[in-house]
């Protein structure tokens, strides 16, 4: 299949699952734009394929990231029982894999390839600053952080943001019954006299209403079973995949 039809495939079905989220209770119908993903390139052979053994909620979504690369980003195809994932096409890489379920989500992100030495000041300082960026949304809270101190120091972030405000549409239409939560990755370097927030990389947008969990999801950390996986030119089969347990 050439890439101009896996690229339309792609498209389809991010209409298809937009479409879908329209017809949820209370939903706007905002489409995340499919240009957030990075699309499948048929010469590339590698991919990834797993199964949920817990938790038994069905999945949301799932992606693949290559190590410490923000700028790409992978969506898998999920099974129709929301148990399964599978990613094709993918370029020899080491990838880091997010896990999205309806009331939690689960990652392996290799933040940092070496052993971490940030000072409790520069997270300070790097936590003011993604406070600042960004004040649609007025709550973030950062999952984790790690990187180099000093002068030419750097660091990565996953964290999560939230409106919990009410929200104005297009249309002038005021919505204090939804809110909008973002899963992303981060870059901060120090610059000179202080930190800046670089670069970020939204993962997934979700809006929520009707009875779907509000607020932010707890967040697991799985680098054994969701970090590092390397691909080569096969799928690699995952198996079944039992993440850690709510504590």
């Amino acid at each position: 299949m050439s890439t101009r039809w896996l690229v339309l495939a792609a498209l389809v079905t991010a209409l298809g699952l937009a479409q879908a989220a329209e017809k949820k209770e209370g939903h706007t119908g905002t489409k995340q734009s499919s240009r957030l993903y990075t699309a499948p390139d048929a010469s590339d052979s590698g991919g990834l394929r797993g199964r949920i053994a817990f938790p038994p909620d069905p999945l949301v979504a799932a992606f693949a990231v290559p190590n410490s690369e923000l700028a790409r980003c992978y969506m898998a195809t999920i099974s129709k029982d929301g148990r399964a994932f599978e990613f094709n096409n993918l370029p020899t890489a080491k990838y880091d894999l997010l896990l999205v379920f309806p009331d939690m989500y689960y990652e392996g992100f290799t933040l940092n390839r070496s052993a971490g030495n940030l000072k409790t000041n520069e997270w300070k300082s790097i936590l003011a600053i993604l406070n600042k960026s960004e004040p649609f949304y007025e709550i973030k809270r950062i999952e984790r952080l790690d990187g180099i101190a000093g002068e030419a120091g750097w660091a990565q972030a996953v964290f999560q943001q939230l409106r919990a405000r009410p929200v104005t549409l297009q249309s002038a239409e005021v919505r204090s019954d939804i809110q909008i939560r973002t899963l992303k990755l981060a870059r901060f370097e120090n610059v000179g006299p202080a930190w800046q927030l670089l670069v970020t990389r939204e993962l997934l947008r979700q809006e929520i209403a009707g009875k779907e969990r509000k607020g932010l999801l707890p967040h697991y950390y799985a680098p054994d079973k969701l970090g590092s996986l390397r691909v080569v030119d096969s799928v690699k089969d995952l198996g079944e995949l039992h993440l850690p347990e709510p504590k």
